[in-house]
């Protein structure tokens, strides 16, 4: 007990500590810049909206407003499955040159894109969420980098509107940026291990069309570019700005279709994560394969440290009991209490419960493209 003790609390001081001070140190010694310049290709923004009726005319207002040449800027706006008037308030875009495809079957995300890609003349593919604004630079800080030919794809940096009544606003805020540390890191040296959604640039030649099945679009287009030799890269200048979802309930979902679908990723590509391992694997699974069973050794830290009869581990013991009472006590009353004494247990035992949960709905219950939509 003694052992798996110490091995499940190295591997979390590892996860959450470790790997970030390693990858860190190792931009610094071995970087591998990208060589930017300032290209114009043409570029096909790529909306998918489900149910955005209240954003999506500021989002093609936004979207319209960039600095960027109107001639090689088209915008497709895909609202399969809508049931509001996403689709007729796109759809008074389409003087503007705005592009709406719908249709009444929800199929989810990945078949919105599928859908919209045939259409999209673009030599580079932006995807974008319908909730998330850019500034007025955005699209010439993310090609920049596709001066560099070894760059297949680009992903910005997402940051998180302050809105003091979400529950989640302090939680999403620091965790987006710890990712973005991370992210900048694995830039310098490789490549990032998946893009973000919200925020996304690839070159057109390298899309196929991606499996019905899939739940996180943006990691498998990741993969699969680096699978074919190519870099994805992080730009910390162009950013993406959104509100965090409103409840905490919202955000566990989210998170619990982070990891579910991450299992499915790791199956999908499982070849990249044998040995010989390459140094993408070893990124790919510090920063998430052990971010997903991070709760399993966390039980391991809890139940060994109950089983040794040693002073010093049952006070270890009854440590992460006290800290799992401030966690449960800060998710009952959020609302009520918002100190930050309660509050990081509550977020952290927030994920990893989530990220527990996402490994049973993959391999147990099962999954669906179709998700519960968070409200931001």
């Amino acid at each position: 007990m003694i052992v798996l003790f110490w091995l499940c609390l190295g591997l979390i001081v590892y996860t959450y500590l470790g790997y970030p001070l390693l990858i860190g140190l190792w931009a610094q010694l071995r970087p591998n810049p990208i060589q930017q310049g300032e290209i114009c290709p043409t570029i096909s923004m790529i909306i998918a909206a489900y149910n955005e009726e209240e954003v999506i005319s500021s989002k093609i207002e936004n979207t319209l407003a960039l600095s960027y040449p109107e001639d090689r800027l088209e915008i497709i706006i895909v609202t399969d499955g809508s049931t509001d008037h996403t689709a007729e308030i796109a759809q008074t875009f389409e003087k503007a040159g705005v592009q709406v495809f719908h249709k009444p079957e929800r199929q989810g995300k990945t078949a919105a894109l599928n859908r919209a890609v045939p259409y999209a003349s673009g030599e580079i593919l932006f995807f974008s969420d319908a909730n998330t604004f850019y500034a007025h630079n955005v699209i010439q800080k993310m090609v920049r980098n596709f001066h560099d030919t070894s760059v297949g794809g680009v992903s910005g940096r997402k940051v998180i509107l302050q809105e003091s009544d979400r529950s989640t606003t302090q939680g999403e805020t620091a965790f987006w940026g710890y990712e973005a540390s991370l992210k900048h890191s694995e830039s310098q040296v490789s490549s990032i291990v998946t893009a973000d959604g919200e925020i996304f640039a690839m070159r057109r030649a390298l899309f196929d069309p991606i499996p019905a099945q899939i739940v996180h679009d943006d990691m498998y287009l990741t993969l699969k570019m680096i699978k074919q030799g190519y870099r994805v890269v992080y730009e910390h200048e162009a950013s993406s700005a959104e509100y965090p979802s409103k409840t905490s309930g919202d955000e566990f979902h989210l998170k619990v279709r982070y990891a579910s679908g991450g299992y499915q990723i790791c199956s999908i590509f499982k070849k990249m994560f044998v040995p010989p391992l390459t140094f993408f694997a070893f990124e790919f699974i510090s920063h998430k394969l052990f971010r997903w069973i991070a709760p399993f050794f966390l039980l391991g830290i809890l139940f060994s440290s109950a089983s040794i009869p040693l002073s010093f581990y049952n006070s270890i013991f009854f440590m992460q009991v006290f800290f799992y009472i401030m966690g449960i006590f800060g998710w009952f009353f959020h609302n009520i209490c918002k100190s930050k004494a309660f509050y990081f247990p509550h977020y952290f035992c927030m994920g990893n419960t989530a990220a527990l949960y996402g490994f049973f709905r993959y391999f147990f219950f099962g999954q669906s493209t179709l998700w519960r939509k968070a409200q931001r």
